[in-house]
């Protein structure tokens, strides 16, 4: 059977702007590449929770298959692993100085039985997010898990907790509760209207709620500006009518537990480590890291591998009327 001869479609291709075949497309694609390399949108919040499980490799805990990591709250059968978090994915800018900052360390775990692990990228190189925590790791039965949810889309919601943001102020190491592993962090400042304080107070007044432990029940006393809350109650809820939302309270103050975690370590770090973790304060790593600011915008509850995002009511717009005009 003999080939159908169809006619040239050079000119149609001209036309409709397209590429001839024999074209090289290297220019072109350098061209575009350069226009929109810097200019690239982030990916909706609710994107990575799409991925935010991982496949399990084994029916029961296994640390050689996470690091050496070892399984600190104890799997019940029926239970929904609960987490409370606030989620930042740095920017290609903030990414490189988290990671020039890290590499400075590096050269003095070389020399310790400590072997520091970076929670930046994962084992293929990908960038991870980086998270801030609201609550400990929870225990919830079925029965609980939905009217847990539905509990703190309500809180959120009538807190009147506005989206902000903050910086961070120092640099140290942390065990977890069991000391299992050590953490590199980053402490994160008081922010204004004290609204890291104000949404720990939200979480662990549903938490609390639920028969949940709270997260660092026993902060340290705040200092009197800026306070953001008043000493009527002790349970944290919103007043009505207030625009400072949760109230802490009187002198509870968790600011300086506030921290995002960057590596870890299975060896506690040594007196030379943590002295040279503080002589990082002074230098070029970590001054760029202080300019950064963490913009807080949601946050977000993992129940089992169920990602929920809560957003931070947003602030109308002045003048406008109830359908913005």
């Amino acid at each position: 059977m003999a080939l159908v001869d169809y006619e040239s479609s050079d000119e149609e291709e001209e036309e409709e702007g397209l590429p001839r075949p024999d074209a090289h497309p290297s220019n072109t694609l350098k061209r575009k590449h350069d226009a929109t390399e810097n200019d690239l949108p982030p990916l909706p919040s609710k994107f990575h929770d799409l991925y935010a499980s991982t496949t399990r490799l084994s029916t029961r805990d296994d640390p050689s298959l996470h690091g050496g990591r070892k399984r600190v709250t104890p799997h019940i059968q029926g239970n929904w692993p609960t987490h409370l978090y606030i989620e930042w994915y740095p920017s290609t800018t903030e990414h490189k100085a988290l990671t020039n900052l890290i590499s400075s360390i590096q050269p003095t775990l070389d020399a310790s039985p400590s072997r520091i692990q970076s929670l930046l990228t994962s084992d293929l190189g990908a960038p991870l997010p980086l998270h801030i925590s609201l609550s400990r790791t929870l225990g919830l039965s079925s029965a609980q898990k939905d009217d847990f949810v539905s509990a703190l889309l309500t809180t959120m919601k009538s807190c009147k907790i506005r989206p902000f943001d903050t910086r961070i102020s120092g640099l140290h190491w942390v065990p977890n509760y069991e000391k299992t592993r050590w953490f590199l962090v980053l402490r994160l400042e008081r922010p204004r209207e004290d609204g890291l304080n104000r949404l720990l107070a939200a979480c662990n007044g549903v938490c609390e709620d639920f028969a949940q432990p709270k997260l660092y029940s026993s902060p340290k006393t705040a200092p009197k500006p800026n306070d953001g809350g008043s000493s009527r109650s002790r349970r944290p809820t919103a007043r009505s009518g207030s625009s400072q939302g949760p109230a802490l309270a009187a002198g509870e103050d968790a600011s300086e537990s506030f921290h995002v975690s960057i590596a870890w370590t299975l060896v506690p770090p040594s007196e030379g480590i943590i002295q040279c973790t503080q002589r990082k304060k002074d230098e070029a790593a970590f001054t760029a890291v202080q300019e950064i600011a963490v913009h807080i915008a949601e946050i977000k509850a993992k129940v089992g591998n169920i990602v929920t995002n809560v957003p931070l009511p947003q602030k109308a717009a002045e003048g406008k009327g109830l359908f913005g005009f």
